[in-house]
């Protein structure tokens, strides 16, 4: 698999919608334990690099850590494991709402355009 997203697609399309929803913390297969996501973030690391260096600009953080300790669970990444598992989630969240469009449902939802 090439990609993260490709990854994803492949060993979670189904669960995507839940991902996006509830996100990753709900244990999902791959994404549950420390050495599944630790694998994850070694393969597919400069991929998520990427994607949180274009969000923290877009988010208006000033650097890539400003916008990591923005995240949920931030408080929790006291090893360089636990680090790589909240990357990880960050990035199968992103991209299970980007291919559900959950993030466009919800706009809809709530009235905004």
């Amino acid at each position: 698999m090439n990609t993260f997203k490709d990854w994803l697609l492949e060993n979670l399309k189904e669960q995507l919608k839940d991902i996006a929803i509830h996100g990753c913390q709900g244990g999902f297969h791959g994404l549950t334990y420390y050495n599944e996501t630790s694998s994850l973030y070694d393969t597919y690391k400069d991929e998520i690099w990427e994607m949180l260096w274009n969000d923290s600009e877009e988010f208006g953080h000033n650097n890539v850590i400003s916008f990591i300790s923005s995240f949920n669970g931030a408080n929790n990444a006291n090893s360089e494991i636990t680090f790589k598992n909240l990357l990880v989630w960050y990035a199968a969240e992103k991209i299970a709402s980007e291919v559900t469009n959950c993030d466009e449902d919800k706009k809809d939802a709530s009235g905004d355009d």
